[in-house]
């Protein structure tokens, strides 16, 4: 029995080195991983020894405790059946030490937990302890009648581990593959990411510089925004912060102008205010509004407006944009943590996890040139619009996308969003109509959970849209699910890159039934304009 019980952990854990190490050969092929800890641990330069990925040696070392343990099964000699079991013992027990040192720098280093990792330690334990106890116990009869049934029960553990492997191979593979980018070299990063004139906050001698490339009318980056206050707010002078424009003209009517518009009030000496203020409208950037929004924010309007149409600062964005796509970007929003990418809207915990590990290795201060000089209105700390590039830091990749792109491709705003299939949009006659009928749908907030506290449709699900990938598996198939936000203006819903509809993408490509997957386009704001109750 013990035998048979080191054979099937045996080809789980080789299931599981495989499955990483074709996963960590190609960017293109999504890690498919509860949480986000994998895709942090496979970022890190801890993940290559000798300059091939950890999951060579994984399959390395389990592929030769499956000879070992197979050949119990054939060798006659008690002497060499007794070095077989000792060799499996002597293998399990130095991966078993070696999981100790990996899973020790994930806890104390990355600050993150990969999922396929921590099995594999949990199985080379368990391959251990009952090879220790196999070694120590009496040898089993060696005769023919004894070697056969046993080489029956390893063909039966063998067939079913096999089509158990290859089932869920399918199942793991069926994920789309992720876009594969040219690399980018470190030094067109360092060219590329940062600009002398770049708008940044933070300490010019921080150890690490965080950019984003975003679109003030694109959702995705109005959502993320919160995110990058909290980081400002957490590392204060650890971290620099830096903005460059990349507008999504394809898509967005008026991200052009409200770029060209906050270089203009950068001018003014109020850059960051000016992005503050166009994130919180970004529902209404026409040209009526951004002159309201420049005097709120006490800017010479007159003067915002000539520099517009005096065309200045036009080229000031257009090289924002080449730099970005010098970089490889494609989406917004784009960060770069050191030179690690990060693309769309994700969870702050990964964002802290990326800065937290690179600031743990150690990272190289960035070097900065002197220049002016501004202050912004949501950052902590002192502002300069200066700057070059970074060292690779711990993360110790070349590129700008070592693994793809993050998790959920599909909440970053592309012009391609649009070539998707997108979800059906409701609107409050549908509503009401859903739910009057017999089986009633599930609405589903994806807003923050500060707003949905403030007031949500009733019996809806708080699940903000960075979290529906992740919680998709335990939504019911079976039902209808609504997806909906605030609604304010009807124009944030009507944008392909809206938050709503990002997340019924994302189910949509979780393998739901289309017609179960509708956006709720007035939102919020129709269901309480209709008179409706709003539950808090």
């Amino acid at each position: 029995m013990r035998k048979v019980l080191l054979l099937g952990l045996t080809l789980a854990g080789l299931f599981d080195a495989l499955y990483l190490l074709w996963v960590y050969a190609s960017p293109s092929h999504p890690l498919v991983c509860t949480g986000i800890g994998c895709d942090v641990v496979r970022a890190s330069h801890y993940a290559h020894l000798a300059g091939r990925p950890l999951p060579v040696y994984g399959v390395l070392m389990y592929a030769v405790l499956l000879v070992a343990v197979l050949t119990q099964g054939w060798l006659v000699s008690p002497g060499a059946r007794r070095l077989a079991r000792l060799a499996t013992v002597l293998i399990s027990g130095a991966g078993f030490a070696f999981s100790i040192y990996l899973t020790g720098l994930e806890a104390f280093v990355i600050h993150a937990y990969c999922a396929w990792c921590l099995g594999s330690a949990a199985i080379v334990t368990l391959i251990f302890v009952v090879a220790l106890v196999d070694l120590r116990a009496a040898d089993p009869p060696g005769d023919q009648t004894s070697r056969s049934a046993l080489r029956r029960q390893f063909a039966l553990v063998l067939a079913v581990m096999v089509v158990t492997g290859v089932l869920a191979f399918r199942y793991l593979s069926s994920r789309p593959e992720l876009p594969v980018l040219p690399q980018v070299s470190a030094a067109t990063l360092d060219e590329h990411l940062v600009r002398p004139d770049s708008h940044a906050v933070g300490s010019p001698n921080a150890r690490l510089t965080v950019v984003e490339f975003g679109d003030f009318e694109c959702p995705m980056c109005g959502s993320a925004q919160p995110m990058v206050q909290q980081m400002l707010d957490k590392y204060g002078n650890q971290v620099r912060y830096v903005f460059r424009q990349f507008p999504l003209n394809d898509i967005h009517p008026y991200a052009q102008t409200a770029a060209e518009a906050s270089e203009c009030a950068a001018e003014q000496g109020k850059f960051w205010e000016i992005e503050r203020k166009f994130y919180q409208e970004q529902a209404d950037l026409t040209e009526q509004a951004l002159d309201r929004y420049a005097a709120e924010i006490g800017l010479n309007v007159k003067q915002m407006d000539q520099c517009l149409m005096d065309g200045t600062v036009r080229a000031r964005v257009q090289q924002d944009i080449d730099d970005g796509k010098a970089v490889g970007v494609q989406a917004t929003p784009t960060f770069f943590i050191g030179h690690q990418k990060l693309v769309g809207l994700t969870q702050y915990t990964q964002l802290s996890q990326l800065i937290d590990a690179q600031l743990a290795g150690k990272a190289p201060a960035l070097q900065a040139s002197t220049g002016s000089s501004s202050t912004p209105a949501t950052a902590s700390g002192t502002a300069s619009n200066d700057a070059s590039g970074g060292g690779l830091g711990a993360f110790g990749s070349s590129d700008g996308n070592p693994f793809g792109s993050s998790p959920s491709a599909e909440l970053a705003c592309t012009a391609d969003e649009a070539k998707k299939q997108q979800p059906a949009l409701i609107h409050t006659p549908d509503v009401q109509q859903l739910s009057q009928s017999a089986s009633k749908p599930v609405f589903i907030d994806v807003r923050p959970a500060s707003q949905f506290a403030a007031g949500h449709l009733p019996g809806a699900l708080s699940i903000p849209v960075d979290q529906i990938e992740p919680r998709a598996a335990a939504l019911p198939k079976d039902k209808i699910l609504v997806l909906y936000e605030s609604g304010k203006s009807g124009a944030a819903t009507s944008d392909v890159c809206a938050v709503s509809r990002a997340g019924a993408r994302v189910l949509l490509a979780s393998g739901f039934n289309y017609d179960r997957v509708k956006v709720y386009q007035d939102g919020l704001a129709g269901w309480e304009k209709a008179g409706m109750p709003v539950a808090k």
